[in-house]
């Protein structure tokens, strides 16, 4: 199948994630509680009711039955927490005191190959999936993330694109789009060098400007080691994360619609 046909199949996976989350938000989402249950057990019931919709009333029933199974198992068996109060100083030391920080919820779930990712959830809030880092997100992460806090540092900068998108479906698509570039053997992540650092933010893409800010945090894009180092040739980018802040939504909730240098597929 070719490249290209893969990667705008991906993009409009993430679009339809987006849509239904954007959806249920609007039908009474924000009122249920915080964690991954209610999320998963949406995306469920989305993912069977395209099998059985044909099937009419007895098909919906079937995909509410199992969203609702999969969001009390995900309920039980998957921890999750808001941020510490250490955590949070550490957020603040690359983000400031940005309020969207108030709407984050840490979980033990993981991704392909054990690795961590973010999601917008169905309430408003956004999720953190730390995987094994879980019970200690300021400790050394994988190898990729050796300097303590800098794995759940490249998170919180996905909860900030979210936030800053103009709507859960905007994120989603270019998230899974970048996802499957990374699938077929591009670098996504790696900076390539000080050039980087001369091009605009939103030029990046979305694990490029985590992966920006992480590093920064941990001192590996510093010409000293330095961590957070004020001279590093991409404090300009640094400068944009922590400056700009998103406004919430009602209900103290953070909201997802307001567009905030939203990034495309990038570089």
């Amino acid at each position: 199948m070719p490249r290209r046909l893969l990667i705008r199949m991906a993009r409009g996976y993430g679009r339809f994630l987006g849509v239904v989350l954007s959806l249920a938000r609007r039908v009474g989402g924000r009122r249920l509680p915080a964690g991954p249950g209610p999320t998963a057990g949406l995306l469920v019931a989305a993912h069977v009711a395209l099998v059985t919709v044909w099937f009419g009333p007895l098909g919906l029933a079937i995909a509410v039955m199992a969203g609702l199974g999969a969001g009390v198992v995900a309920g039980l068996l998957v921890r999750h927490r808001p941020l510490s109060d250490d955590e949070r100083r550490t957020a603040e030391l690359v983000f400031g005191p940005a309020e969207w920080l108030d709407d984050v919820i840490l979980t033990d779930l993981a991704g392909r190959g054990a690795r961590a990712f973010t999601l917008p959830a169905v309430d408003g809030r956004v999720l953190c999936n730390l995987g094994a880092t879980f019970d200690a997100p300021l400790g050394p992460g994988p190898a990729a993330y050796p300097v303590p806090g800098q794995l759940l540092i490249h998170e919180l900068v996905h909860v900030r694109q979210i936030v800053g998108a103009r709507s859960p479906a905007a994120f989603l698509a270019d998230a899974f789009a970048v996802q499957a570039r990374h699938e077929l053997g591009e670098n996504v992540y790696g900076l390539r060098g000080p050039g980087d650092a001369h091009h605009a933010w939103p030029d990046h893409n979305l694990e490029r400007q985590a992966t920006i800010v992480d590093r920064w945090f941990g001192g590996q894009s510093s010409p000293t080691g330095r961590p957070r180092d004020p001279e590093s040739s991409f404090a300009a980018s640094i400068a944009q994360v922590r400056g700009r802040n998103p406004g919430r939504s009602g209900g103290g909730r953070a909201g997802l619609h307001g567009s905030l240098d939203a990034p495309g597929s990038g570089v």
